[in-house]
Order: structure tokens, then C-alpha cells, then sequence
């Protein structure tokens, strides 16, 4: 089958299973299927398996705005490991939509969600998210040197 004219399923097969390079060019393939690829890949931020979470997300913050709803209820949901690659995705996508559910895990217990909604409201929040972010780090230089070090990385 040509390149284009593969399903959203068969894209997804891809994106699981491929390789680096096929995953990367099948993110992009799906991206093109918007809300339908949505449909096909948010379930995958839930998958047991990491390296598929991380998969999932990047195909989504590929879709951009029309993922910004699953990956808001990934980064809400009950489970760190399938807030984190939302997080990251949420703040690649860039839409200020993400703004509540970061501020619920800049204010959460576990540090790893912290540090991540830290680096995406300091690039999404605007003036108020930086203020947030500064207020949650006020007596965490340590956590606010990993919050700096995830942005210069991003």
C-alpha cells in the first residue's frame, strides 16, 4: 500500500510496532486523520507498556488542538505514568486549554508531574502560569532547577 493512502488502523500498527523512524512517520500520517486519529490513539496513553504511552503522545501533540481534550484527561488522570507523557504533549501542543489540568499537577504529590506542568505553564501559562509556577518552586530551588532544566531541554 502507498504511503498515504494507509488507514488510521494501519497507522497505529505502525506507530505501536515500527521502528523510530516508521513510529515518527506514522505520527505524522495520523496527525493528517485529526479527530479520527484522536479516536485511534488516545486509548494508548493508557497502554501498560511505556514506550507505546510515549508513542501515543507523540502522535497526539502531532495532531495538535484537536488532542488537547484526551491529552487534558490523560493529564488528569489517576495514573503518573499516563500523565506524564500527556504533560509533555500538552506542552508541545501549546493550547491554553492544558492551563487547569497543569495547575492541578504543578499543585499534585508527585514530583515528576510537578516538574513537567512547571516547564509547560512557564511556556503556556502566560504571566499568571509563571507566577504559579515560581510560587510552587518558592521553597524548591532544587525542584525549580529541574523545572529550568525541562525547559532549556524542550
Amino acid at each position: 500500500m502507498e504511503k498515504g493512502n494507509e488507514s488510521v488502523h494501519e497507522l497505529v500498527a505502525k506507530l505501536v510496532q515500527g521502528t523510530t523512524y516508521e513510529m515518527l512517520d506514522a505520527a505524522e500520517a495520523i496527525a493528517a486523520h485529526g479527530s479520527a486519529g484522536v479516536v485511534s490513539v488516545a486509548p494508548l496513553l493508557r497502554a501498560k507498556d511505556r514506550e507505546t504511552r510515549w508513542r501515543a503522545a507523540v502522535a497526539l501533540e502531532r495532531i495538535g488542538a484537536p488532542a488537547v481534550d484526551a491529552l487534558v484527561m490523560g493529564a488528569r488522570d489517576s495514573d503518573y505514568l499516563v500523565r506524564v507523557p500527556a504533560i509533555w504533549a500538552l506542552e508541545h501542543v501549546g493550547d491554553d486549554r492544558a492551563v487547569g489540568a497543569l495547575v492541578e499537577n504543578l499543585i499534585g504529590k508527585n514530583e515528576c508531574c510537578r516538574w513537567m506542568a512547571g516547564a509547560a505553564l512557564t511556556a503556556i501559562g502566560g504571566a499568571e502560569g509563571r507566577g504559579q509556577v515560581d510560587a510552587a518552586f518558592a521553597n524548591d530551588p532544587a525542584g525549580r532547577g529541574i523545572v529550568e532544566e525541562l525547559i532549556e531541554g524542550s
